[in-house]
């Protein structure tokens, strides 16, 4: 089949999105070496999308899809309690499921925990950055925050408990770098043995979140791991807790750190000429992200063209409507696809699996585009 037939073909088979991430806020309570969020603000928070337009947004979403699932984003999306728990109470109304990814700090108390597993996501993913006070603090930024992150773990999870709520699932979000991906093994008992938590969810450094600038010193610094060890590790930890992992996913780590040790300037962050030696994303095909004035794009990058959610039907419209900005992504390979985000390789069979039972439940409702 040649390329432009292929191409054809999967229009033909759009499916709905399976998620959409909504951007809450631009500002954040850490200072963590790889990202650039803290260093902005919600000065012009007056024009942000509205809780109305939001409501609006999902309730379209739902129809499209009603078995996907909206994702907060952010910045620390807690910092603003009022529109972190809207949202999440205009997502359980709609009848999707809410995902969230928090720093923990907000998550102090018993009755704070409680608030979470009776209002807030469905799915909580703390991030950490490795099982020690001194690795997570010297990323973040910000003394304590190890023993904030590992003390809302442990809240929620009590608080799950207490209330029986079996629905919420407490994750925690690692990030694997040079400095800490010998510790994988210790990471996994940890996360799994020591807090008890559900998962630990691996993503891997790519260039600094939101930087704008022309230098990226976490990068250049943190970006050279052993392909090969990290592998092994992973799989150490699978035979160890039996986690079900994908294979394939397994390859495609290997292949982004070999493809990560080939750069020679790294030091430029996104900006450098360097990409992966294969394509091993499809956001395009899954999500779509929206920031906080609207505007809505199939991934995070701005290398591609989005548009401003104004009206009703407008986010379908975009879905629909998009195979020219999908033409163009699957021939991008920059170091983004590994995200856990917009990956194409689910890291676990039971997710794969998913990810085939939602395909075979949608295929051929949503029409070409």
């Amino acid at each position: 089949m040649k390329q432009g037939q292929l191409r054809r073909e999967t229009r033909l088979t759009l499916l709905p999105p399976r998620f959409i991430f909504i951007e809450l806020n631009k500002s954040c309570n850490l200072r963590c070496a790889h990202c650039d969020f803290w260093m902005l603000d919600d000065a012009d928070s007056q024009n942000y999308l509205s809780p109305a337009r939001q409501a609006q947004i999902v309730g379209e979403f739902a129809a499209m899809s009603p078995d996907g699932a909206v994702v907060t984003c952010g910045g620390e999306p807690m910092l603003n309690l009022d529109a972190y728990f809207g949202l999440c109470r205009t997502v359980r109304d709609a009848g999707l499921r809410m995902l969230s990814v928090v720093n923990g700090t907000r998550i102090r108390t018993s009755q704070m925990a409680e608030r979470m597993v009776l209002a807030g996501p469905h799915e909580i993913s703390v991030s950490l950055n490795a099982p020690s006070s001194f690795e997570h603090d010297r990323t973040r930024g910000i003394s304590g925050a190890f023993g904030q992150a590992t003390r809302a773990i442990k809240l929620l999870l009590e608080a799950r408990e207490r209330l029986g709520a079996t629905d919420t699932r407490v994750y925690v979000m690692g990030l694997i770098y040079a400095s800490n991906h010998r510790l994988i093994p210790q990471f996994y008992d940890f996360v799994l043995k020591e807090l008890k938590a559900d998962k630990l969810k691996l993503n891997f450094i790519q260039p600094t979140f939101g930087q704008s600038g022309e230098i990226d010193p976490f990068f250049a610094m943190e970006s050279k791991v052993d392909s090969a060890a990290v592998v092994e590790l992973i799989k150490q930890s699978d035979q160890r807790h039996q986690l079900g992992l994908n294979p394939q996913w397994l390859d495609d780590v290997s292949m982004y750190f070999e493809s990560l040790a080939d750069i020679a300037d790294s030091d430029r962050g996104w900006h450098s000429q360097g990409r992966t030696a294969r394509h091993i994303c499809n956001t395009y095909d899954r999500n779509i992200m929206i920031d906080s004035y609207g505007m809505a794009r199939l991934c995070f990058s701005h290398d591609f063209r989005g548009e401003k959610l104004e009206q009703p039907g407008d986010l379908l419209r975009l879905w629909q409507g998009a195979a020219d900005i999908r033409d163009k992504m699957r021939d991008c390979n920059r170091f983004c696809g590994i995200s856990h985000s917009v990956r194409r390789q689910s890291s676990t069979m039971e997710g794969l699996a998913k990810v085939e039972s939602f395909k075979a439940a949608h295929a051929g409702r949503s029409g070409a585009e």
